[in-house]
C-alpha cells in the first residue's frame, strides 16, 4: 500500500520502519526542520520536510494517491484537521492517533479511525491498518489481547430492528451510543439505523462477528 504518515516523534518513526519492512510505501512528513534531517538519514523511507496540516504539503505529498493517510503527532488538533483535510484531497482512507481519551468521539464523529496510543502499540496500528474500512477499532487492549471496536448501524445493517440481545455478539457488547446518549448494555434495547454498539473483540470469530453486523466484507 501507499501509506503518507503526518508527524515523526517516536510513534511515527517506529511505525514508518514497521511499514516499511511490511513492503508498504511510506512517506513521512515532519515539520521540525531538524527531527526531519534525523529521519531521512536513518529512514528508508522518503521524508518531507513541511507542515502536513497545510494543503499545499498534501498535494505535494500526493495525498490523492494514497491509499491510507495516518495522522500520529502528539497533537490532536493537528491530526484532526490534517485527517479531514487529506479527506478532502483524495487519501482512500484516514487514521488517527487520539492522545485524549475524550476527543475520540469527536474523531469516530468525523468518520476517522481513533486509535488510542497510550494503550495502543505500532502492532495495533498496524493491523489496525489492515481493518480500514470494515471495523473502527478505538484501542488494544491486555497487550493486543483484545480490540475495543466501534460499530456503526447503518441501513443496510442486519442488526437494524434487532435487540442487543439477539446479536451473536452479545456477550461483547457493553455500550450503545445513540445521539447524544450513550446507553449501558441492555438486551432488550432494539437497534437502529445510526446506532453505534460498542464492544470488546478478542478473536478472528468474533471479529468476523463484528463485520456481519455492520455488512462488512471478510
Amino acid at each position: 500500500m501507499n501509506i503518507l504518515i503526518l508527524g515523526g516523534g517516536n510513534v511515527g518513526e517506529k511505525l514508518t520502519k514497521q511499514l516499511t519492512n511490511s513492503k508498504h510505501q511510506v512517506t513521512l512528513i515532519e515539520k521540525d526542520s531538524a527531527t526531519a534531517r534525523v529521519l531521512a538519514a536513518e529512514l528508508d523511507s522518503i521524508v518531507l520536510n513541511e507542515d502536513g496540516a497545510d494543503r499545499s504539503c498534501l498535494a505535494d505529498a500526493k495525498v490523492n494517491e494514497a491509499d491510507v493517510f495516518i495522522a500520529v503527532t502528539g497533537d490532536d488538533k493537528t491530526n484532526l484537521f490534517a485527517c479531514q483535510l487529506a479527506a478532502k484531497m483524495g487519501a482512500k482512507k484516514i487514521l488517527a492517533r487520539v492522545n485524549d481519551p475524550e476527543d475520540f468521539i469527536l474523531f469516530l464523529d468525523m468518520g476517522i479511525t481513533a486509535i488510542n496510543t497510550t494503550l495502543a502499540t505500532v502492532s495495533a496500528i498496524e493491523e489496525a491498518i489492515k481493518h480500514l474500512g470494515e471495523v473502527p477499532q478505538i484501542a488494544s487492549i491486555a497487550n493486543e489481547g483484545g480490540q475495543i471496536v466501534r460499530l456503526l448501524i447503518q441501513e443496510n445493517s442486519p442488526a437494524v430492528g434487532k435487540s442487543v440481545g439477539d446479536l451473536t455478539l452479545k456477550r461483547n457488547i457493553f455500550a450503545v451510543s445513540r445521539g447524544d446518549k450513550l446507553l449501558l448494555k441492555d438486551e432488550s434495547l432494539l437497534l437502529r439505523e445510526g446506532d453505534a454498539l460498542f464492544a470488546l473483540v478478542r478473536d478472528k470469530e468474533e471479529m468476523k462477528w463484528a463485520k456481519e453486523l455492520i455488512g462488512a466484507k471478510n
